[in-house]
């Protein structure tokens, strides 16, 4: 996916995505290190920049792993409790905007009901989510932007397989 780019031909509006780029790509690797170290609530907050870097710079494969990253820190977050976690998720446990409605465009595609079964209108908290819904909806979209790329095909497989794994254990 990486081309070796000549410098010298590169115009400035290129340099900045690079730049941009490898900002996203050293965020990304220093949220591993933080999620590996025991901080899940650092590495969330470095996985998100992070796809918000990669996912401007069109890098998909850093994009995808980003928000594969999300997941996890959701997730170890949940697990870990104590020492202020359930409230910062009581309090930031939201998903970005983008993500959000792509999520419940989804949801009506498939026939989801969005209305009561009197037919008012269900208003949708955009802002707060079930855990398996978070996650749910990030690997979605890391899958989604995953199989567009013909390379990415092992890398799909295997997260569709954690995401699987991941609600059998529900």
């Amino acid at each position: 996916m990486d081309a070796t780019v000549e410098m010298t031909t590169v115009s400035a509006r290129d340099m900045e995505a690079l730049k941009r780029r490898d900002l996203g790509r050293r965020e990304k690797r220093s949220a591993d290190l933080s999620l590996l170290a025991g901080s899940p609530i650092d590495a969330y907050e470095r996985y998100t920049r992070a796809a918000e870097l990669t996912r401007h710079s069109h890098d998909p494969l850093w994009y995808a792993s980003a928000l594969e990253g999300c997941a996890c820190a959701f997730i170890a977050m949940a697990e870990a409790g104590g020492h202020g976690v359930d409230e910062y998720l009581e309090n930031n446990f939201q998903l970005p905007e983008e993500i959000m409605a792509l999520a419940i465009a989804q949801g009506v595609a498939a026939g989801a009901d969005l209305g009561d079964s009197k037919g008012k209108t269900m208003t949708v908290d955009r802002s707060k989510t079930t855990l398996p819904q978070a996650v749910t909806a990030l690997v979605e979209e890391a899958l989604s932007v995953l199989c567009r790329h013909e390379k990415l095909a092992s890398l799909h497989a295997g997260l569709l397989l954690k995401l699987a794994e991941y609600v059998q254990e529900l």
